[in-house]
């Protein structure tokens, strides 16, 4: 039995087991509920040993496999992962672009309809419903299988990613964000440290939380052309994402700290996320780097500000 969080990567912990040719039951390629599985699990055991693949997240979920193992006489093992929820949400984004080319809002998600596509509310409530296993509950060994991330080789590339409100410019009205393209001040030594990367070979990217669009403050319109605005007047030109939506309850995958728009940046462009540095002013920028696997630099430290 795999135990753990949607998208920890139970499916490749499963996969030597198919290779070796146990039978493999999962819920989303089953369908029915959890429960259902249990007659096709005894079934399966009267000629081969069988790998569950589901979150099994409290033990109430794992106690109807673990009796019906005990009345065949059969030995019922637990595999843990080891993967955090941070983990976690990084590899449902990563699954997403794969699959859509992009991270999904959360109304494209509801409309993708698919078992392997979520919000990360998902998320959240699976780890306020965890439930160790513990062999107590009946199985005869429990492991933690640890998460390791892995890159393809032809991720090789690195890059200098931004924030920009507070990081890369402030307004003249002393407005917290800028609304117009007119309100934009270009703090100092910017434009001369970005040369500085650009000239070691690092890609210009930029990531943004612009929560004023969904809470009706600014115009998107207005936010895009703060942003062109943004890079004319800095002399270069960075390839941004911005998030849109409010911050509160429900969330998103792409508004900082969570790292919907890091893992586009490092798919498109083949980054090494460890190569790349991002610079930001807030805790939610330091976060959002140290789970993406970007080094960190404080805005006002990188540039040299008194």
């Amino acid at each position: 039995m795999l135990c753990g969080f949607p998208s920890s990567g139970k499916s490749t912990v499963a996969q030597p087991f198919i290779d070796e040719g146990w039978v493999y039951l999962n819920r989303d390629t089953e369908g029915g509920k959890v429960s259902s599985l249990v007659p096709k699990m005894v079934e399966a055991l009267k000629d081969c040993p069988v790998v569950l693949d589901n979150t099994f997240i409290t033990a109430e979920m794992r106690k109807p496999f673990i009796d019906a193992c005990k009345e065949l006489g059969h030995s019922i093992r637990c595999i843990k992962m080891g993967t955090s929820l941070e983990d976690a949400s990084f590899n449902s984004c990563i699954r997403m672009i794969n699959k859509y080319g992009k991270v999904l809002t959360n109304d494209e998600i509801k409309k993708a309809k698919s078992p392997n596509t979520f919000p990360i509310a998902a998320l959240f409530s699976a780890r306020k419903r965890w439930e160790e296993p513990s062999k107590d509950e009946g199985f005869s060994s429990v492991i933690e299988k640890p998460f390791v991330r892995t890159w393809g080789s032809e991720y090789i590339n690195k890059a200098l990613i931004l924030d920009y409100d507070g990081t890369l410019r402030d307004t003249i009205s002393d407005e917290k964000y800028p609304r117009s393209p007119d309100d934009i001040m270009i703090l100092k030594g910017r434009k001369e440290k970005l040369q500085e990367y650009i000239d070691n070979g690092y890609t210009l990217l930029g990531v943004s939380n612009q929560s004023g669009i969904g809470s009706g403050k600014v115009s998107e319109e207005d936010v895009v052309a703060c942003f062109e605005r943004t890079n004319e007047l800095l002399g270069h030109s960075i390839d941004y994402r911005y998030c849109a939506h409010r911050a509160g309850p429900g969330g998103c995958y792409c508004r900082k700290p969570q790292v919907g728009h890091g893992c586009e940046l490092i798919v498109q462009y083949k980054l090494n996320p460890s190569q790349c540095v991002f610079v930001g002013d807030m805790t939610s920028d330091k976060t959002f780097a140290k789970r993406c696997g970007f080094q960190f630099q404080k805005a006002n430290k990188f540039f040299g500000d008194k």
